[in-house]
């Protein structure tokens, strides 16, 4: 197969560093260490060693050493994902995991959904890094529990902090080059039963020139972000929690400019009917503002989801656990562009799911189902089973297959273009997956190593008819990808590193999916010495098709290979200080024609805790 055989080199070479891992969480059987719970594979607490899917989460300490300038640079190193930025910060970022369109994917902040109904998935590239806590990434088919969107998989950013203390706080400042400057303060504290936190922050570069036609002058970004949290327990079994989070980000591109205002709400009732029975009631708003001053004019889209959820757990015994839900689902858009013409506004989802995990004996198993009624294209049924076994004390492995689908977004359906000649299509079907997995899990020669073989075949996707006036379900997909991560510490340097290879086919075409590069290879190498620590990470892809934006016909985008370099010293448990250099050697490449990357950067911040 050509996804092994062109891709012999970097498996060698990922192998021989005898690192990576697929979550920076992961335990070896002889940590003593609390261990790692994890929420957004089954929408339901879980022992991290017993999800039986693939799966990384991020903490807020994680995020701090990174200095990352933002989520897709945070994340470009966790296997499958795949990140196309058309610039420097503030650009437009798509995100491709394991291959998948970028509106494949679930974008969830603290567990409210991303969906702007204009097509694009969560704007990744606003979402600030400071408001976030951590980051839970579960890779592959979820949609028999949360519905469309979840193909690729599914991200879930908490802003919500855990708090342990009676008041605490932290203050953040950085400055570099490109004149970006970045100011940060967090409170948090608990007076009796009774939680609060709050965070906000400003951060503004003058950026780079984006594009390599248009205006040549830098385009700036500037991000206002801010998030509260609150949470109180009346008794035992009853307690009420709410979270709200927000950006304003202003982000400057050759001849315009795009200002989003976007803002999060969810607040969670939690009872404890019983022992075995766990419940709780949840209302989420999500609400997005966009306006974006080009050179063809002015358009604005205004997004509201509102949902309401009733979710259940129920615990037989120690081995099995029966959870299940109800969601009821409004989304709305408003859309405005010269020549564009709206026909409808919005459409409303009721989903059934549950979820059956057994934990014990010779064999674990988790069954999903979930039936989505939309008022627009009818009921739709996905389902997902996964049945996983340990080999002794440090082998594990399972076998995952899963249905999803991904809804046709409120543009396509009800957004006409009567002046270009292009007009929505209100019947359009969901775009649907059906993937197939197997997970290999290891402890030897002193590393943690895991292995990851998937195939996902895509069926329905959304293009432009025969005609090219309108839209249809004409498109079809597959997509064979595998994982290979490591860990390992060796004399005294922690080493780890991903490999993702895939093998991607537009069927309908013949050629290869745009954008996505069949060899990523991520390396990070770190160490302390006393109170000063270091960390050096590479991010490889090899070259990749894409759009020529002179001539819209095929091109092919060189591939490349980016070093960064943190060093950071702690002065005392409350101070610190930390140097990124983005971009080390100064590379000059690209990731989507025609658009600019950073050359070598540098961050310098001050952080203090009290």
């Amino acid at each position: 197969m050509k996804l092994i055989t062109n891709s012999s080199f970097l498996v060698g070479l990922c192998l021989s560093a005898s690192v990576v891992q697929t979550s920076v969480q992961a335990q070896s059987p002889g940590d003593t260490a609390p261990e790692e719970i994890i929420v957004a594979a089954n929408r339901l607490e879980q022992s991290f060693s017993t999800v039986l899917a693939a799966t990384t989460v991020i903490d807020k300490e994680t995020i701090r050493q990174s200095q990352a300038q933002d989520l897709a640079g945070l994340l470009a190193g966790v296997p499958g994902m795949q990140f196309s930025p058309s610039g420097g910060q503030g650009a437009q970022t798509s995100l491709f995991m394991r291959g998948t369109e970028s509106d494949h994917t679930l974008i969830l902040v603290d567990g409210v959904q991303m969906t702007t109904n204009s097509g694009p998935a969560g704007r990744l590239e606003f979402i600030p890094l400071d408001q976030i806590e951590r980051i839970e990434i579960v890779r592959g088919p979820r949609s028999s529990v949360y519905g469309s969107e979840a193909i690729g998989g599914v991200v879930n950013i908490i802003t919500k902090p855990t708090i342990q203390e009676d008041f605490s706080g932290s203050v953040k400042l950085m400055a570099g080059t490109e004149n970006s400057s970045n100011a940060n303060i967090g409170l948090q504290g608990r007076v009796g039963n009774t939680s609060l936190s709050l965070n906000a922050s400003h951060r503004e570069t003058d950026g780079i020139d984006f594009s390599e036609r248009g205006s040549s002058d830098d385009d700036g970004y500037e991000n206002d972000s801010f998030s509260l949290s609150f949470s109180h327990q009346f008794s035992e079994l009853f307690s009420l929690s709410s979270t709200y989070s927000s950006f304003d980000a202003e982000s400057d591109y050759d001849d315009g400019v795009v200002n989003t205002d976007s803002q999060q709400f969810s607040t969670t009732v939690t009872a404890a009917f019983t022992q075995q029975w766990d419940s709780n009631l949840i209302l989420e708003q999500f609400q997005e503002d966009n306006m974006d001053a080009g050179a063809f004019g002015l358009t604005n889209s205004s997004t509201e989801n509102r949902k309401l959820s009733w979710q259940n757990a129920y615990t037989f015994n120690a081995s099995n656990l029966f959870s299940f839900g109800i969601d009821h689902q409004e989304q709305e858009l408003r859309y405005a562009t010269f020549g564009a013409l709206q026909t409808d506004t919005s459409r409303d989802n009721d989903g059934v799911y549950g979820v059956y995990i057994r934990e014990s004996g010779p064999l674990d198993f988790t069954l999903s189902l979930r039936n989505d009624d939309n008022e627009r294209f009818g009921s739709h049924n996905t389902g997902s089973m996964a049945i996983g076994s340990d080999f002794g004390e440090s082998v594990r492995a399972w076998v995952s297959y899963g249905t999803a689908f991904k809804a046709p977004n409120l543009i396509d359906l009800y957004v006409d273009f009567p002046s270009f000649f292009f007009f929505a299509n209100p019947n359009l079907k969901p775009e649907t997956a059906e993937s197939v997995e197997l997970s290999l899990q290891a402890e030897a020669l002193g590393a943690t190593w895991q292995l990851n073989v998937f195939r996902n075949d895509i069926d329905d996707l959304i293009s432009s008819d025969a005609t090219f006036t309108s839209l249809a379900n004409i498109q079809q997909a597959r997509i064979d990808g595998m994982e290979a991560t490591v860990s390992s510490s060796i004399a005294g340097w922690r080493l780890d590193a991903a490999l993702t290879l895939l093998d991607h086919e537009n069927r309908s075409t013949g050629v290869n999916l745009l954008r996505r590069p069949e060899q990523t290879l991520s390396l990070n190498i770190a160490r302390e010495f006393g109170a000063f620590d270091l960390v050096v990470n590479l991010l490889a892809q090899n070259e990749h098709l894409d759009i020529d934006p002179v001539t819209f016909g095929g091109s092919t985008v060189g591939g490349f290979g980016v070093v960064n370099l943190v060093a950071g010293y702690r002065f005392s448990d409350e101070i610190n200080l930390r140097l990124r250099i983005g971009n080390l050697l100064d590379k000059e490449y690209q990731i989507v024609d025609g658009f600019n990357t950073q050359d070598r950067t540098a961050q310098f911040s001050l952080n203090f805790s009290f």
